[in-house]
């Protein structure tokens, strides 16, 4: 069974966050008030921020000790998508997927069906700086999963696209999520329905707790 362990303490832009919990398949979801330090518990996850303290172990590996990041980021085998979509403007979406393949196997089969599924193939040659904001959150996504080999962290995944495009998403999320057996863990202010969570956390005042 895959499995995150942590507990790690970090300074968000709202004072300290302190959270704990073992995660195990499917998808987690996480909430909390505006401000509260979601993105920065992803962020310290992905290996993008260093705790202050704390461990944080994946499988039987352990990824951050203390402040001493041990695995880097690149090396996680994390999809990640952030909050803001951190595209270079002067890349294609095609140069965007490419690129993740730097540090992961290429994955055709799974790459056409998330162009697909995504609607993103009138626009992979297209420039980052000419997306809309729908868009770029799509390329995003597309680079969060197709990077994902067994951990996905998503940050408000969906909150620029339409609702028909929404709903696609979500369900290859899900999809995937189940059959592939990841770890999800998945912030979002808005219903996701067709993700059944597996579990419900709200990091609230600083802390971690089951919801």
């Amino acid at each position: 069974m895959l499995q995150l362990d942590f507990t790690l303490v970090a300074t968000s832009s709202h004072g300290a966050v302190r959270a704990s919990a073992t995660i195990g398949q499917g998808a987690t979801l996480l909430t909390g008030p505006s401000g509260a330090g979601k993105s920065t518990l992803l962020g310290l996850i992905a290996g993008a921020l260093p705790p202050q303290s704390g461990t944080l172990r994946w499988r039987n590996q352990t990824w951050s000790d203390g402040p001493s990041l041990l695995v880097p980021s690149h090396l996680r085998g994390i999809g990640w998508q952030p909050q803001a979509p951190s595209l270079h403007p002067g890349w294609t979406a095609r140069d965007h997927l490419d690129a993740t393949y730097r540090f992961r196997p290429q994955r055709p089969d799974l790459e056409a069906r998330l162009i697909d599924g995504l609607e993103l193939g009138p626009i992979m040659a297209r420039r980052a700086g000419h997306l809309s904001a729908g868009e770029a959150q799509r390329v995003a996504l597309l680079r969060a999963l197709t990077a994902c080999h067994g951990l996905l962290l998503l940050d408000e995944p969906v909150t620029a696209l339409p609702p028909d495009l929404a709903r696609r998403a979500i369900e290859l999320i899900a999809s995937l999520t189940h059959n592939q057996g990841w770890t999800a863990i998945v912030v979002s202010h808005q219903p996701l329905d067709g993700i059944k969570p597996t579990a419900h956390l709200e990091l609230a005042e600083g802390r971690l707790r089951t919801a």
